[in-house]
C-alpha cells in the first residue's frame, strides 16, 4: 500500500508539473529574449529527461521489460504536453483584449481532464516496472520523476 501511494504522489508530481508546464507558461512574462521552444523540441528535451532516468535506474533484462511499456506512456504524454503548450501559445497570441473567464474555465476543465487521463495512463503504465524495481532503484525512479517535474515548471 506505502509503495503504491509513494508511487502515484511520483507519477502525480511528474505528470501535473509536466502537463501544467504549457498552462502556466504564459504566466510568466515575456519570453521573447530566450526564444520559445518548438513542439519537437519540448518532446527532445522529455525523451532525453526519460533516457537519463532510463540509464540513472541500472535496469537488469528482466526489469527492462518492463520498461518499455512506461517509455512510451512518457513519450506519449510529453507529445500531447508540447501539443498543449503550442496550441495554448498560438492562442494566447491570437487573443486581442482580455479573454473570456467562463471560457477559459471550461478550457482548463478540458485540460484537468486531458491531464486526468495522462496520469491514469502513466500510473497503470509504470506500476509492473515500479513493482520489479528494488529499494534503492525505487528511491531513484521517485526522485528521478520528481526532478524531472521541477526542471518542467522552470521552462
Amino acid at each position: 500500500m506505502r509503495k503504491s501511494l509513494i508511487l502515484q504522489a511520483a507519477i502525480t508530481l511528474m505528470v501535473g508539473g509536466m502537463l501544467m508546464g504549457a498552462a502556466d507558461a504564459g504566466s510568466r512574462g515575456d519570453r521573447s529574449d530566450r526564444g520559445e521552444l518548438t513542439a519537437n523540441q519540448i518532446v527532445a528535451q522529455s525523451d532525453a529527461r526519460t533516457a537519463r532516468m532510463k540509464a540513472d535506474l541500472r535496469l537488469t533484462p528482466e526489469q527492462e521489460k518492463s520498461w518499455s511499456g512506461f517509455q512510451s506512456a512518457l513519450s506519449e504524454i510529453g507529445k500531447k504536453r508540447a501539443d498543449r503548450e503550442i496550441s495554448l501559445r498560438t492562442k494566447r497570441a491570437e487573443q486581442k483584449g482580455p479573454g473570456d473567464f467562463i471560457e477559459s474555465m471550461r478550457n482548463d476543465a478540458v485540460s484537468f481532464g486531458e491531464r486526468s487521463e495522462d496520469e491514469k495512463k502513466l500510473a497503470d503504465a509504470a506500476q509492473p516496472l515500479y513493482g520489479s524495481l528494488d529499494a534503492r532503484q525505487k528511491e531513484r525512479f521517485s526522485r528521478e520523476l520528481m526532478n524531472s517535474d521541477s526542471e518542467r515548471t522552470q521552462n
